[in-house]
């Protein structure tokens, strides 16, 4: 039996958890603005929810005219929130997943959904994660590319590190803000340059960081094609070899050799671009992705894959098999 094509990149904000918000929100230091965006602990307000993100049936549609089969929703990332305090963030993690959940049920052969954590308490996050997964069936796990001033190698995520690890689970790491986005400010660069810096960087401090080493048996997808890591790893490796003193304390291979660590998704935006990070890090690591529905998604991503002729078992595996294999899932689930 084939796969069915897996889009697990893509994103969604059930109604009910803005709704609670409008209620509950003030009380955790959430705020529903009268232009219909958020604003978290007295910051910025997010930009108004994007259209699409709300609407399950508005998805299933835009599903069925691309061939995709099932979507693993994750939430926006600007409700990841790490600057709440964390009994706040515990409470919006929770809404969360729990809202998701009861919206999809109606769908469960249509979407399965990733959960959200309060990575600013890891020790908290952790425990919302087993919970997630352990009561309310959910799949995996996003998180941001950092955690407010914190990188993705700083030793109090451990507690998460390990409970993803116990739990075999998958972390989707996605940027929340660009870098560089005081320079970037202008013709969309914060997403169209930034965002894959984004990516890369925190790829980097899992490398450098000796994350990868230090928990083995975790499972990690980055998006947007690996930000410029794959691309680039031969910097990587010269980096390795010629500043050792800077890049090898937490380290001890070079990091190509801990490509195959990660999975990667298909939003590069090019079948040339496709054709090579397959090539460079295997088809069993590439996961169909659609980052639906921003605008700096790929608006047919199955057609993608198909075009870069890639071959049948790559192709297929690439649409599905391989989003079963990351997240742990039989055909024979449920689910399916």
């Amino acid at each position: 039996m084939n796969a069915p094509n897996i889009d697990l990149h893509c994103h969604y904000i059930p109604q009910s958890l803005v709704d609670l918000i409008e209620i509950e929100g003030a009380k955790h230091s959430i705020e529903l603005t009268d232009a219909g965006k958020v604003s978290f602990a007295g910051r910025d307000a997010t930009q108004k929810i994007p259209n699409g993100m709300l609407d399950l049936d508005e998805r299933l549609k835009w599903m069925d005219d691309q061939g995709v089969d099932v979507q693993v929703l994750s939430a926006w990332m600007d409700f990841s929130a790490y600057v709440l305090d964390p009994a706040d963030g515990a409470w919006l993690a929770r809404s969360l997943n729990e809202t998701t959940v009861e919206a999809i049920s109606p769908h469960r052969e249509r979407f399965w959904a990733m959960a959200a954590v309060p990575l600013q308490a890891p020790v908290l996050a952790a425990e919302e994660l087993r919970y997630a997964v352990r009561e309310l069936g959910m799949v995996a796990v996003e998180i941001a590319t950092s955690v407010v001033d914190k990188e993705l190698d700083d030793d109090g995520l451990d507690p998460f590190w390990s409970a993803a690890e116990e739990l075999d689970v998958l972390v989707l790491i996605h940027p929340y803000a660009s870098i560089g986005s005081d320079r970037l400010s202008r013709y969309f660069l914060n997403n169209i340059v930034g965002n894959p810096a984004e990516e890369t960087v925190a790829a980097a401090h899992l490398v450098y960081g000796g994350v990868l080493e230090r928990h083995r048996d975790l499972k990690v997808c980055l998006t947007h094609g690996g930000g410029f890591l794959p691309y680039q790893i031969g910097r990587q490796d010269r980096g390795f070899e010629a500043v050792a003193k800077l890049t090898r304390p937490n380290l001890s291979a070079p990091p190509s050799s801990l490509l195959r660590r990660f999975y990667y998704d298909t939003v590069v935006h090019g079948i040339e671009a496709l054709r090579f990070l397959v090539e460079r890090v295997g088809e069993d690591r590439v996961v169909l992705g659609s980052d639906y529905p921003f605008p700096m998604g790929d608006p047919e991503p199955v057609v993608t894959v198909r075009k870069a002729e890639l071959g049948g078992e790559p192709t297929r595996a690439i649409l599905g098999a391989n989003a079963l294999d990351a997240l742990g899932i039989e055909l024979t689930d449920d689910r399916g």
